[in-house]
């Protein structure tokens, strides 16, 4: 038995399944050149727009609004792929008017499809490793070139729309954050000073600014209380001393009298010693006690006149002893050295509790002034970073700042970009004959029926001899015009269906697989 492949008998075969290859090849290849032809046309306009840098140069004003391009234009995609956008756009445009039944849902989702971004495309006046120019794109697929046209427009308008609004809004909204912070640090300044301000107030005696005043102060203080202390000590020596004279003299001190009583003690000794030479009722004698009594009595008065006066009625009291107006000027010398003291001491206690006082009220002090220069700080930072959001604002607002700028406008196209339809029929083509081919392998492979000599060889049998079947010329006619009717209804059957299918009920793209009823969500 021979392992060689019997090209003969495969392809004996293969004629004898060939009207069968012919009709299935045809079948799938007619429906692919007529879906071809009947699908739709599909048009697109599309649109280039420029990414323009900053018309003022940088170091001398700088925008505010600091965007990539790249982030730009997601964001703008974004915004206008949103479902209200997208149904607004659908209005305007007009594309759906003669499908009033169509939903909300079904017209967003075929405008999704039919926008396309085309991205950022590289300057081709410049190498590919040097930084050039950013150009971006969009397109808009309908199903005639008006449509196309209409909607690359709108979504033109929209995309330059979006980015001045995107940059205007974040160039106001900059501006309105500083003057709100501005706004802000400038009032927790004024709290933070009228703080540090009742702080003062409340102690103003224990200030560190006032720390090296109040410790000279002190000084001066110690150094008046040792002077008065010295001074109470040397009083007190003194009026011991006038005591001690008193208590053994009778005087207390030496000191000159007045001429009334210097000249009656002096009458007092004439008298005596001329009462020793002359008689009582001698008129000298009694001339001197004349005198005497008038000089007393002068003298009384005149002690009278330095007499204590009463506390109560502010008369005079008792006339001072000599010890007493001796002791008089030192006690009362010595009550103001007390009361001074006291002054002192209160002073020196008031001092040195206000200087205990001065480290925590200058750390409470710094932590407020601290918290008032950071404040400041942060308003001069707020205050500069306000000017330049002016700037900023108003770059974007005469459209000085970065910005997509239309170098080719959407142009009417005249020959659809969709379907490639040579491209389908081809493919049609080829899947058909492939469909074919692998129909006829697999029809065969499972074939067990005996065709020729070697398949008997397999059951043990050895032929003498083969006849071939001999088809009647009925046979022939009945089967060439079997495959010729089937040629016949496929090649005119199915485009005359097709092209009903799409004349009469809707275009063979937009045959859903399960038709939905109308929605009115929004």
């Amino acid at each position: 038995m021979s392992n060689a492949i019997d090209l003969k008998f495969y392809w004996a075969v293969f004629k004898r399944r060939l009207p069968y290859f012919v009709v299935i090849a045809a079948l799938i290849s007619a429906i692919g050149i007529v879906v071809a032809y009947t699908l739709p046309p599909v048009y697109q306009s599309s649109a280039r727009m420029l990414v323009e840098p900053q018309q003022i140069p940088g170091d001398l004003a700088q925008s505010t609004v600091p965007v990539n391009p790249f982030e730009q234009i997601q964001i703008i995609e974004q915004r206008i792929m949103t479902r209200a956008n997208i149904y607004d756009l659908a209005e305007r445009i007009g594309l759906y008017a003669d499908q009033p039944d169509l939903s909300v849902g079904d017209i967003v989702s075929d405008m999704r499809d039919r926008i396309q971004f085309i991205g950022f495309e590289p300057d081709p006046t410049v190498r590919p490793d040097t930084p050039g120019a950013t150009i971006i794109g969009v397109a808009f697929d309908a199903p005639t070139p008006e449509f196309a046209n209409k909607g690359a427009n709108e979504l033109v308008s929209l995309i330059l729309d979006e980015n001045v609004r995107m940059r205007t809004g974040r160039a106001n909204e900059t501006l309105e954050f500083f003057k709100a912070e501005v706004e802000r640090l400038q009032r927790e300044i004024e709290q933070q000073s009228e703080k540090i301000s009742v702080f003062k107030t409340q102690n103003v005696d224990s200030l560190p600014d006032s720390l090296v005043a109040r410790r000279a102060q002190q000084q001066r203080e110690q150094e008046r209380l040792l002077t008065l202390e010295r001074e109470e000590a040397d009083l007190r020596n003194q009026r011991s001393t006038v005591v001690w004279v008193y208590q053994r003299t009778g005087r207390a001190s030496v000191a000159a009298l007045s001429p009334e009583e210097e000249e009656l003690q002096a009458l007092k000794s004439e008298l005596i010693q001329q009462k020793a030479v002359y008689a009582s009722s001698s008129p000298r004698v009694r001339t001197l006690e004349t005198r005497i009594r008038a000089l007393e009595k002068l003298v009384s008065d005149q002690r009278a006149a330095r007499s204590i006066p009463d506390t109560e009625t502010g008369e005079a009291g008792k006339p001072m002893s000599e010890l007493d107006q001796e002791l008089a000027p030192i006690d009362a010398r010595l009550k103001f050295i007390a009361d001074e003291k006291a002054s002192i001491q209160k002073t020196l206690d008031d001092l040195d509790a206000s200087v205990q006082q001065t480290p925590s009220n200058e750390m409470v002090l710094a932590g407020m002034e601290r918290e008032l220069d950071n404040l400041q700080r942060q308003y001069q930072e707020a205050a500069t970073s306000l000017g330049q959001a002016q700037v900023g604002e108003r770059i974007e607002v005469l459209s000085k700042g970065q910005r997509f700028s239309l170098i080719e406008a959407p142009s009417r196209s005249s020959a659809p970009v969709r379907p490639k339809r040579m491209l389908i029929s081809s493919a049609g083509v080829v899947v058909g004959l492939g469909i074919a081919a692998a129909v006829i392998l697999i029809w065969e492979a499972f074939n067990r029926s005996i065709r020729r000599p070697l398949d008997l060889n397999g059951l043990g049998i050895q032929p003498i001899a083969t006849i071939p079947y001999i088809r009647t010329q009925r046979e022939l006619r009945w089967k060439r015009g079997i495959v010729f009717g089937a040629l016949a209804l496929i090649v005119v059957l199915i485009p005359l269906t097709l092209l009903a299918v799409r004349g009469f009920d809707q275009p063979l793209e937009e045959l859903p697989s399960g038709t939905a009823p109308a929605s009115t969500d929004s």
